[in-house]
């Protein structure tokens, strides 16, 4: 999906060399026991790397292809799903009531795209329990399971092979498993148990194993992959969308979402992003640049990328972690 090296920016460019030299430092300031990191420019890979270690007992250092889970990142998979299938197709309108797509939502006048927004009649306000009514309308819509839609068309369709539609579709109780023949559940069985072990970190920066309760899938949280498969994601938006359509979900609005996405302005550039988030488990940042065609994608084995910062207020330059790559490449 994508080529190895771009026409302008390269693992042995000045930016780059400062920005994993500095991010590690972050990293072990945070007290972040494994992060794996990704930068792509002109919808192609240019650099991607694993600091510390996916298993710090087992010493097992975190790499590109590291398994994590997306959290809050589900977001943007779920917006892109249902955009594909039901908006691109001509089946929904985002001005569509949600109630005309799924009658037991509990807003009268709530839209597709306020939903998609965290909007609504009171303004913004993000909560994930309610984007999570975003798969029924993609059910709705599409006329198929959320989980098969997004390994049919988005995992399978662009070679993700690291990624699994479902953090709890090894264990034999999973309802979403009678969606997928065994052969593919074995092939998710073997990326989930090589999912990074998340960690706790005390006020010194010292890790402890953690728990994790390993959710199914819905359009809020659920999905695990890795960062290089969430590249050949962000390489490939533009073949999912229409080209109007992406454009559409990267669009500011009254709040400080576009359709799926979190949307601000930094320096004259639109940057289009969203994070993930478990306390003492996991955290995640993704963060596009169209003006630049530049993207910056990070998972980690506990919380330190996102519980510091208030992102779920839409402020990305709370985060260091992000202000080290805007200043890098975008300033």
């Amino acid at each position: 999906m994508y080529a190895q090296r771009p026409p302008t920016l390269s693992e042995r460019s000045l930016p780059i060399s400062l920005f994993e030299r500095y991010l590690e430092s972050l990293r072990q300031q945070a007290g972040v026991p494994g992060l794996s990191a990704a930068i792509l420019q002109n919808d192609r890979l240019v650099w991607d790397r694993g600091f510390g270690y996916q298993d710090v007992d087992s010493l097992i250092s975190a790499t590109a292809d590291t398994p994590y889970p997306l959290l809050d990142l589900s977001q943007a998979l779920a917006a892109t799903v249902l955009l594909q299938q039901c908006f691109d197709l001509r089946s929904l309108e985002l001005g569509d009531r949600v109630r005309r797509w799924y009658s037991r939502f509990s807003e009268e006048g709530t839209t597709v795209a306020q939903l998609l927004a965290h909007s609504g009649p009171d303004g913004f306000r993000y909560d994930t329990a309610r984007y999570g009514s975003v798969g029924a309308l993609i059910e709705e819509c599409a006329g198929a399971p959320y989980p098969l839609l997004l390994s049919r068309e988005v995992f399978d369709r662009l070679g993700m092979a690291d990624s699994v539609p479902g953090h709890d579709l090894a264990e034999s109780s999973a309802a979403n498993r009678r969606y997928f023949s065994q052969r593919t559940l074995d092939r998710y069985a073997a990326v989930l148990g090589r999912v990074a072990v998340p960690y706790r970190v005390d006020s010194r920066g010292r890790p402890s194993r953690s728990d994790y309760p390993r959710p199914s899938l819905s359009a809020s949280t659920g999905a695990v992959s890795t960062v290089r498969d969430l590249a050949r994601f962000d390489a490939a938006i533009g073949v999912l969308l229409e080209s109007g359509t992406r454009d559409r979900a990267w669009q500011g609005g009254s709040g400080p979402m576009g359709l799926g996405w979190f949307v601000q302005q930094y320096n004259g550039q639109r940057i289009v992003w969203h994070y993930g988030l478990a306390r003492d488990t996991y955290s995640a940042l993704y963060i596009t640049v169209p003006g630049r065609n530049l993207t910056l994608i990070m998972l980690a084995n506990s919380d330190g990328l996102a519980a510091p910062y208030r992102l779920s207020e839409g402020n990305l330059t709370s985060s260091v972690f992000a202000q080290l790559f805007l200043q890098l490449f975008v300033s």
